[in-house]
């Protein structure tokens, strides 16, 4: 469990740097400016409990709220064309599904012929061909097609492995530039509000 090695990691901070380790069966004292109340559970239950298991409750929403199933699918989907592990996640039908999010540049023909090249690709690039052995990124894929010339045999392929490495850059892009568009409005917002207070 997360929270064991945790606590070993922050038991070892803490004496290298002389810093009383609290005693976790002892009962939670709550600190504020008032006098200090005991609580009715341990100081294991409130750090273990009432902070870890918070915290990691937060971290699932937010990732849950940023990542909804289609995004999901979507990443998984290109985890499929991944070449970590010897293509593991190699699976011609959810990578045929990421095509479809494509409609512009794949048409129903190039569907046709990526489900061939595939087939095909796997066999020639996976465990059988010893320059594509020991890749584990898909921008490392994405240079060894080129360097091979594997990628005119299995344009459609390298095409899909383009997209997915251009989604990740242009999502980052996105995500960034709405960080700053809502940095901007709230600093209008507050200005917008000081002249509005200025007035009446």
């Amino acid at each position: 469990m997360g929270w064991d090695s945790l606590i070993d990691d922050v038991s070892i901070f803490c004496i290298k740097h002389d810093i009383e380790i609290p005693r976790f069966d002892s009962f939670y004292v709550f600190q504020g400016k008032s006098k200090q109340k005991v609580a009715d559970y341990t100081v294991l239950h409130h750090y273990c409990v009432e902070v870890f298991c918070k915290v990691i409750d937060w971290q699932l929403q937010e990732l849950n709220n940023r990542f909804n199933e289609v995004t999901s699918d979507l990443l998984y989907d290109m985890t499929c064309l991944s070449p970590s592990q010897s293509y593991a996640n190699f699976d011609i039908e959810k990578i045929m599904r990421l095509a479809i999010l494509y409609p512009d540049d794949f048409k129903e023909y190039d569907l046709v012929e990526l489900c061939h090249q595939l087939e095909n690709y796997i066999v020639d690039v996976g465990s059988e061909h010893i320059r594509f052995t020991g890749l584990n990124r898909m921008g490392d894929l994405s240079k060894k097609l080129g360097e091979t010339k594997k990628h005119l045999v299995y344009s459609h392929v390298y095409r899909l492995v383009k997209f997915s490495l251009l989604l990740l850059v242009a999502t980052a892009s996105v995500e960034r530039n709405f960080s700053g568009m809502k940095l901007i409005k709230t600093d209008l917002r507050n200005r917008m509000e000081k002249g509005w207070k200025m007035i009446f």
